[in-house]
C-alpha cells in the first residue's frame, strides 16, 4: 500500500495592507498570511473596518 504524500505547511508571508481612499494610500497594519486576501480579511477584522471600505483595502507583499 502506498503512503500518503505529506503535504507542506503553506508559508505565512508578510503583508502590508493599506486603504485606497485617496492618494497616497494609508498604511493600516502588517499582517502574517498565506495570501493577500486573508491579509487583508484579518486586518479588517482586528481594526474593526466597515464593510463598505473592505474593498478598498489593498495588500502588497512585503520582502524582508
Amino acid at each position: 500500500m502506498a503512503k500518503a504524500r505529506k503535504t507542506k505547511p503553506r508559508e505565512q508571508i508578510r503583508w502590508r495592507v493599506s486603504l485606497m481612499t485617496k492618494t497616497p494610500a494609508r498604511f493600516i497594519d502588517f499582517a502574517y498570511a498565506p495570501d493577500a486576501e486573508t491579509a487583508e480579511k484579518r486586518v479588517a477584522e482586528e481594526h474593526e473596518i466597515s464593510k463598505t471600505l473592505r474593498n478598498k483595502l489593498i495588500a502588497i507583499r512585503d520582502d524582508l
